[in-house]
């Protein structure tokens, strides 16, 4: 279906009255628009006619007013079409806004992996507000435009058939044009709003890793990149807005070759017709006042008729931009909730991986056949190389991504049976990449549970032993932190992300190498705050620190998507394999710096 087809029926369907009432006063302002001339052409003819001399001051008096009345009414009824297309415009535009945020929140991982942000942030945009102009003047005022077209042909054929034979003899070969030119335009305008999107992107890519561009002086490359970009979208919009102009210009100049020879057959038609009976002169096929109301419907003619071009675009952009929003908002995320899913309450924790596999493309398996039953309150470890399949394993259990094979099951029952709301509060993810919202350090903390109590909140901080530095400030908890947490360390940004799971108390916990982003001492100090939080709770710990992997009940060695080794530390270690290798060339080391670390700290506190 078209998109413009679409836009009018959620128009219909919402605000059929208000579409109703706008389309009422474009009627209104028609007619008295189509009355004005017909009166002015009354009035000329009046002030030639000797027969009415002697009321010749009267009657223009009459008819002044007539017209003033008119041109009141005229301006009431495009006021009030203005007044309720701009109101229709704003609430369609707040609607689909509110659909397309709302169907971003829901779609899943898998959409968003695919996406760029700038993309997206161009559709709620640029492409909203091509939407909301053509709502306002597309579907309202364009319905004056086509009253004006035909009103003033068919006033044409009433004043004079010939004539208006001539003129409208031009208006199919314009309506052509027109048509042809909004099916190019429509490509072009949809192309105009893809390379925005990439512009965009590529802007919000910049702002976002600034530190990054700046630490390498890459700032003349960045210019250089966004300058391609923006060079880019002027072309695409200079050729979009110049086959527009083209086509103006030549429904333009074709109305200016009919206007004369409108005027020279015309006048022709007036003096031919032209006699004097009885001393009077008596205008038998056309007269000077129906001639000039002619040319004023005429030119009334050519407003709609220039006008079209620019309808043509409207509908054009309406229908690229349509297109691109339609696409998101039809779209239907893979994870999604059950018809019949039921809350899953709070889980006691045990956690079942039966025979799983999955791929993000569907064709090449992340993770092949993974076995794995965890006994509630038990501490799994997750080791292996970037790319492994390790993190994959991970998201799987809060459903970021659904199985291709297999199923994961909580306390015996697929977690595809749970609404995904009761099922991401019973997991807490602590993940490496931490994001904080511009918003009080309360507020991020309480992100998953805004009713939250202060101390609770302070309890969870505590925890992730970040309340006294938050305490020393001086709004405290109320402090507003900047964009991606701006004004807190890396280690103060990933403490801050411990405490708001820490919060939400799930009985199921996934750490994400939560500690990477601190020191040793603040490691040390989380590491005691998150013994006590794990104690009782299902722990999926990713990490590649020994004293941290070393405490769990079990380790889950991952290589190319399989679970090659499996149990504890001092079983793994002496065994020639995949684990052997990681711990000689990733954690040992680690573990002999962190070791070297924590004996310069005794010393240091000890001088």
């Amino acid at each position: 279906m078209s998109p413009v087809i679409r836009l009018f029926q959620m128009i219909i369907h919402y605000h059929g009255r208000q579409l109703a009432l706008g389309y009422s006063a474009t009627l209104g302002a028609a007619i008295a628009g189509l009355a004005i001339p017909r009166v002015l052409g009354i009035g000329i003819d009046s002030v030639i006619d000797p027969e009415r001399e002697s009321q010749g001051m009267g009657i223009l008096l009459v008819l002044a007013a007539i017209i003033v009345l008119l041109g009141l009414l005229r301006g009431l009824f495009s006021w009030a079409q203005t007044f309720v297309g701009e109101g229709l415009s704003q609430k369609i535009a707040y609607q689909i806004r509110n659909d397309y945020y709302n169907q971003l929140q829901h779609l899943s991982f898998a959409f968003h992996d695919k996406q760029t942000t700038g993309s997206l942030m161009s559709r709620a945009t640029a492409d909203v507000e091509a939407i909301r102009m053509f709502v306002n003047m597309g579907a309202v005022r364009s319905m004056l435009i086509v009253l004006m077209l035909f009103g003033a042909a068919i006033a044409m054929l009433i004043t004079d058939v010939q004539l208006a034979l001539v003129t409208l003899a031009f208006v199919p070969f314009l309506l052509f044009r027109a048509i042809r030119t909004s099916r190019r335009l429509r490509g072009l305008w949809l192309r105009v709003q893809e390379l925005t999107g990439e512009m965009v992107a590529t802007l919000q890519e910049n702002l976002t890793g600034i530190r990054v561009v700046k630490a390498f002086a890459a700032e003349d490359h960045e210019i250089k990149k966004f300058r391609v970009r923006s060079q880019v979208v002027a072309r695409q919009t200079f050729l979009a807005q110049s086959t527009w102009a083209r086509n103006f210009a030549i429904m333009n100049f074709a109305f200016m070759v009919v206007m004369s020879a409108i005027l020279w057959f015309g006048g022709n038609r007036v003096i031919d017709g032209r006699e004097v009976i009885n001393g009077q002169v008596v205008y038998l096929n056309l007269t000077p006042g129906e001639l000039a109301s002619f040319f004023v419907y005429m030119n009334m003619l050519i407003m709609p008729v220039r006008m079209s071009g620019w309808i043509v675009n409207s509908f054009s952009r309406a229908s690229s931009s349509g297109q691109r929003l339609f696409e998101i908002l039809d779209m239907e995320s893979p994870v999604q909730d059950a018809p019949h899913a039921i809350n899953l309450g709070r889980a006691t924790g045990r956690v079942t991986f039966d025979h799983v596999s999955f791929a993000y493309d569907g064709i090449n398996d992340a993770l092949q056949d993974i076995h794995v039953d965890v006994p509630a309150g038990a501490v799994v470890a997750l080791v292996g190389r970037p790319g492994s399949g390790k993190t994959t394993f991970a998201h799987l259990l809060p459903r970021f991504y659904d199985v291709t094979e297999g199923g994961i099951f909580i306390d015996g029952r697929d977690i595809r049976e749970f609404t995904l709301e009761s099922l991401r509060r019973n997991v807490g993810v602590v993940q490496q990449d931490v994001f904080i919202h511009t918003a009080s350090i309360r507020d991020n903390v309480a992100y998953g549970y805004v009713e939250a109590h202060m101390d609770d909140v302070i309890g969870a901080m505590k925890i992730a032993q970040l309340h006294d530095f938050i305490d020393e400030l001086p709004e405290s908890y109320d402090t507003v932190v900047g964009e991606r947490g701006v004004g807190l360390s890396g280690g103060q940004r990933q403490r801050l992300a411990i405490a708001r799971t820490i919060l939400l108390d799930p009985p199921v916990l996934i750490l994400d190498d939560s500690t990477s982003s601190v020191d040793v001492h603040t490691e040390r100090l989380i590491q005691r705050g998150l013994d006590e939080v794990i104690e009782g709770r299902t722990t999926f710990l990713i990490s590649n620190r020994f004293h941290a992997i070393a405490q769990a009940d079990e380790i889950l060695v991952f290589q190319g998507g399989s679970i090659v080794q499996r149990g504890k530390h001092d079983d793994l270690v002496d065994v020639p394999g995949e684990y052997q290798d990681l711990y000689s060339s990733q954690m040992r080391p680690f573990e002999e710096a962190r070791a070297a670390a924590v004996e310069a700290e005794r010393t240091q506190a000890g001088g």
